[in-house]
């Protein structure tokens, strides 16, 4: 039993970690904040998604285990918050019943042209969550030797967000910089293995 159940998951893990791509979205769409795509790094699509009051960033190709740099920029039409939401593009292979967690790591975040805070993810406030991101206990990774930065990152799916909010002014560009890699997902205590 314990055998078929390490296959499994060791299969699960190879298809989540295959199939984890960046995604980031940029949300005007609170304060009406018209936003437009400026620069992005090659292997980066950065368009306007269901408004000019919203952005989507994602890589097409799928991402490894290793770290790798993006960068991109936008610019908000006028003063005032926006959402920057952090998570894993969407995966449900053809046929299957429900989505895939394919989760995705990022760490070293650098956002210039506004004010964010903890992108490197080392501060943890007193809920027991990286603070300055809103998301919960699944997403964070801490203690680690794998990280870009320091000790510490952050993992998301698609239905696993962390995000923050940033205070935009009209006409001026905001970069964003991160390092992303793919991820097999929260690591399992040993309680979690109990019962098997």
């Amino acid at each position: 039993m314990l055998k078929n159940f390490l296959v499994v998951t060791v299969i699960a893990a190879g298809i989540c970690c295959s199939a984890s791509k960046v995604k980031i979205d940029i949300d005007g769409l609170k304060e009406n904040i018209g936003l437009k795509p400026g620069k992005a790094d090659k292997g980066l699509n950065v368009v306007n998604a269901r408004s000019p009051y919203y952005i989507t960033v994602c890589t097409p190709a799928e991402l490894t285990s290793e770290w790798q740099k993006f960068s991109f920029s936008f610019t908000p039409d006028k003063d005032g918050m926006v959402k920057i939401n952090i998570l894993g593009l969407f995966y449900k292979p053809k046929g299957a019943k429900k989505d895939i967690e394919a989760w995705t790591a990022y760490d070293n975040i650098t956002i210039t042209g506004t004010e964010a805070k903890n992108c490197d993810f080392e501060f943890v406030n007193q809920k027991n969550l990286f603070d300055g991101w809103e998301g919960n206990e699944s997403n964070m990774i801490t203690g680690a030797e794998d990280a870009k930065s320091g000790k510490n990152y952050v993992i998301v799916w698609h239905k696993n967000p962390v995000y923050q909010t940033l205070k935009v002014k009209k006409g001026q560009e905001v970069t964003v910089t991160f390092f992303a890699k793919a991820s097999q997902g929260p690591v399992k205590k040993n309680d979690d293995f109990q019962n098997i």
